[in-house]
């Protein structure tokens, strides 16, 4: 049988962000190729590690203390490398990595982050490195966001994630980068060893979820709020759509989920508009509301919860940066709005038609059914794989 080892920088469960959802679906799809698996993580202050009894496999968790500080940015300073690199070095995990695989013996290793590499660089093993996003430009576009007297600084690690990321991919056998996006990044950066595009795969069918009647029609938005993009784009809806859209739709309703939702979001609360946190079950939370919104500005990456969205068969109005890394026809399964303006006047038209938020919903759910359904996408994975273990 085929050992499978996953490093990830955070616990992949619970999966309740992005990042984790990401890791826990590719470790539950090497799964269903019938591999053992084992999971090394750190345990971080951010994201600690809680032991779940329902985890489909056994995991080790190395407490780290990831946590920026004045003065280890000061100190990184005089480096070239960028200071995530240093924040995530710990010889415990390194240690941990040593006894694993004494004990494990695992066939092939995935890494599900860029700062993990020099955990793996010397280890005579096949390697594959899963391209979640290009995290130097998330920097770049935080860079931009920044006061005057902090960007020179973000621009700074921008510029060394960068020459970070393409350094380490000669050190892969293999890349799983998650759209077009981040290959065209690898292949750019001169990378040519093997390659596969693998999309967020999820269980289409398990997401089907049954025609609303609410009138209003009820709006949502999910995702990580401990996640400054996604802090950044909602509140840029508060302020700058929902407000004039309140205005014009009085009795509409708009509920925002998220973990760890900062306390000075709950003062966008009232009657209306509903701050709920974290809810217990994400799945039930996209099945109660017709339209979803993805309002996102920076980062990068692929939106895991819109694919969610589409395979719940709702409509939705998102920015070209939610939607950058999916593949959709604009204004058949998804609408594109960048602008307040043209967020408002979309968001208006699918409150306002049931059949275009009807027909919105039937065609996203059909495109992740051809796209982003793990059984479509397994065989290739698997294939992948195989081609790394018998080269």
């Amino acid at each position: 049988m085929i050992r499978f080892l996953q490093l990830t920088p955070k616990p992949p469960y619970p999966p309740n962000d992005g990042g984790a959802l990401a890791m826990a679906h590719a470790l539950e799809t090497v799964t269903l190729l019938g591999w053992e698996t084992h999971g090394l993580t750190m345990s971080t202050y951010k994201h600690p590690y809680t032991p779940q009894p329902s985890i489909p496999t056994p995991f080790t968790a190395i407490e780290v203390d990831t946590r920026p500080t004045l003065r280890g940015a000061l100190r990184n300073l005089l480096s070239r490398e960028p200071y995530h690199v240093a924040r995530f070095r710990s010889s415990q995990y390194a240690y941990a990595l040593e006894q694993l695989i004494d004990k494990f013996q695992p066939h092939i290793i995935q890494v599900e982050s860029p700062y993990l590499t020099p955990y793996v660089e010397s280890i005579p093993l096949p390697k594959v490195y899963r391209l979640h996003n290009i995290e130097s430009q998330i920097w770049h576009r935080h860079a931009q966001e920044r006061k005057w007297y902090l960007r020179s600084y973000f621009y700074l690690q921008a510029k060394r994630i960068e020459a970070y990321e393409r350094s380490i991919l000669s050190v892969y056998d293999g890349l799983l980068p998650i759209s077009e996006k981040e290959a065209r990044f690898a292949e750019d950066s001169g990378y040519r060893g093997r390659m596969e595009i693998f999309p967020f795969g999820i269980e289409v069918e398990k997401y089907k979820a049954p025609s609303l009647e609410a009138h209003p029609p009820r709006i949502g938005f999910i995702g990580g709020l401990d996640w400054m993009p996604n802090q950044q784009g909602i509140v840029w809806f508060l302020d700058k759509v929902w407000k004039p859209f309140r205005r014009k739709h009085p009795d509409a309703h708009l509920s925002i989920a998220g973990r760890n939702t900062p306390r000075w979001l709950y003062r966008y609360a009232d009657s209306h508009t509903h701050i709920l946190g974290e809810v217990p079950n994400a799945q039930a939370f996209l099945h109660q509301h017709e339209i979803f919104i993805a309002p996102l500005f920076s980062g990068s990456g692929i939106r895991i919860k819109l694919i969610e969205a589409f395979a719940t068969g709702r409509a939705v109005v998102a920015t070209s940066i939610a939607a950058e890394s999916l593949v959709y026809q604009a204004g058949h399964e998804v609408l594109i709005a960048d602008t307040p303006r043209a967020f408002l006047e979309s968001l208006s038209l699918l409150y306002t038609d049931k059949t275009l938020r009807e027909r919105m919903g039937r065609a996203a759910r059909a495109l992740a059914e051809r796209q982003y359904d793990r059984r479509i996408l397994l065989p290739r994975l698997k294939a992948f794989y195989e081609s790394l273990l018998h080269r």
